[in-house]
């Protein structure tokens, strides 16, 4: 999978000043999560909150959509989606976000993980090649071979994506279908398999006990 990194930072010493930051991947487990909040002295205790500084993600357009104060465990939820998709829906996803519907939030992009059936990509990059498209590979219609010369197939394609609401992006020409978009993630609710997000374990301190046994003789005062 392409990188999904997001640079953390201790809330309360950045507030004060102070700059505690390190990188943490994703998927991740709670080990590593607990060894990036340990790096920057985020211990539950004396204090409890994260800002994510900056992310650098391989997909594109995913950064742009997540926030200073985005969970954890959310992050997690969507790196792990990502990682799940084969090429094909990786392109389209790509394509997905670029058209720009579903992408404003991590909430909205774990959801396009879950609705890319609902979406078609044709490999072209312009209004002509769409109407060539139409043509030559879908049949959309039927054109004498004579008429190609005079035929406008820039315009011609130009016209049905506006009709259709589709986007050329730099992956392809991207359609969504009449299927309504589900919402299988609420916002709030991460699945219980993608949370990893706790503080690291507290070392208890011990205090050496005396040599002497209680039970031992006090020494008496001369």
């Amino acid at each position: 999978m392409a990188e999904f990194t997001a640079h953390i930072a201790n809330l309360g010493k950045y507030n004060a000043g102070v700059l505690a930051d390190t990188a943490l991947s994703f998927p991740a487990t709670t080990g590593q999560v607990q060894e990036a909040l340990r790096n920057i002295g985020v211990d539950g205790l004396r204090y409890e909150e994260i800002i994510i500084l900056e992310y650098s993600i391989g997909v594109k357009g995913v950064a742009r959509a997540l926030g200073e104060y985005t969970h954890i465990d959310e992050l997690n939820y969507l790196a792990s989606r990502l990682e799940g998709l084969d090429p094909e829906d990786m392109e389209k996803f790509i394509a997905a976000v670029e058209h720009g519907e579903y992408a404003g939030s991590a909430e909205q992009l774990i959801n396009l993980t879950y609705n890319l059936d609902r979406y078609e990509l044709y490999p072209v990059q312009n209004a002509e090649e769409y109407g060539l498209w139409l043509v030559d590979e879908l049949a959309a219609m039927e054109l004498p071979e004579q008429a190609r010369d005079y035929f406008d197939f820039e315009a011609y394609g130009e016209a049905t994506a506006i009709n259709e609401g589709g986007v050329f992006t730099s992956h392809g020409y991207v359609l969504a279908g009449p299927e309504p978009f589900q919402k299988v993630y609420d916002g709030q609710h991460v699945p219980e398999q993608y949370h990893v997000f706790q503080y690291p374990i507290q070392q208890k301190i011990t205090v050496p006990r005396s040599n002497r046994s209680r039970d031992s003789p006090k020494r008496k005062r001369p």
